[in-house]
């Protein structure tokens, strides 16, 4: 395999010396560039963080991307981006709670380039607070992009990956497992996507599509912009991502890896959050147990916060 890779990224360089990062260095192609027979990716919240990361990685092995975003600004300058790495991009604007528009996208995208090969469901929202100080409509709107967005790309680009097989990959959150105090909002509609992940694992093996959930743990990123909940929370996700030295680009790196391998779950960093994963599954009392200390750390945050 790893004789094909540097095979493949030889051959890929004669046409393409942006695989060139520094002069005379040969950056490697990802390992599912080289399994991949044709590269299509549509990726949403494309315009920053996570999502512009992952179109990172997959223009500078000269994927074609469409990039989808509500960040009408920010989607056209990443958009500019990518194509100076070396890929094709279709970018639109869009709103992934619109199921109709969701849709649309999918089918001029695969109209444009004749089927698709990853569908990345990143877009999302960041919320926190507690459980008692949450607004319905808070709720709502959280479901709605975090949950619902999800299950609206799902519902758009199966049908197509149906006809020639593929991958998707819906991205969560450790979130979805650890159930931290003060992030009702956001546990649960990361836990939605993973139980959801899990299902269509299920549902489209045998029709030739890979499903994989991504779970990673704090990394610097910008999901504290648009925070659904009070200021408190947003100091804490600020501190929890200022005390990572995990950057965006290593998760998307790690998740693409992974989907080559067709890891059903794929959790990251390692080390922290997998002790997450394990001591949950295996031991789940004594981790519950442990979530009251958790709220008194959070709550003592919050009022240091607010002097």
């Amino acid at each position: 395999m790893a004789c094909d890779r540097v095979i493949y990224a030889l051959s890929l360089s004669w046409h393409h010396p942006r695989l060139y990062n520094e002069p005379g260095i040969l950056r490697m192609p990802l390992a599912l560039t080289s399994r991949l027979t044709s590269h299509r990716a549509f990726i949403t919240g494309a315009a920053s963080g996570l999502g512009r990361a992952f179109c990172r990685h997959l223009a500078r092995d000269g994927w074609t991307i469409g990039l989808a975003d509500i960040d009408a600004d920010g989607l056209a300058e990443a958009a500019r981006e990518m194509q100076n790495l070396g890929a094709a991009t279709h970018s639109v604007e869009l709103d992934v709670t619109d199921a109709t528009a969701f849709e649309a996208a999918a089918n001029d995208f695969v109209e444009a380039t004749g089927g698709i090969d990853l569908v990345i469901n990143n877009a999302g929202l960041g919320a926190g607070g507690p459980f008692m100080d949450s607004t319905i409509d808070q709720w709502r709107s959280v479901i709605d992009v975090n949950l619902l967005g999800v299950v609206n790309g799902c519902k758009a680009f199966v049908p197509h990956l149906q006809r020639g097989g593929g991958h998707l990959m819906n991205i969560a959150s450790i979130a979805a497992v650890a159930s931290a105090p003060r992030m009702s909002m956001y546990n649960v509609t990361k836990a939605g996507v993973r139980s959801l992940s899990e299902t269509l694992y299920g549902e489209l093996k045998d029709d030739g599509i890979h499903v994989s959930v991504v779970m990673p743990s704090f990394f610097q990123t910008n999901i504290d912009r648009d925070l659904v909940g009070p200021d408190s929370a947003r100091s804490m996700t600020q501190a929890l991502m200022a005390k990572s030295d995990l950057s965006a680009a290593d998760v998307a790196e790690h998740a693409l890896e992974k989907a080559a391998k067709e890891t059903i779950h794929v959790i990251y960093p390692t080390w922290m959050s997998r002790m997450i994963w394990y001591w949950k599954r295996l031991f789940p009392g004594s981790y519950v147990r442990s979530l009251p200390g958790r709220e008194e750390e959070a709550r003592n945050f919050a009022n240091r916060s607010e002097r």
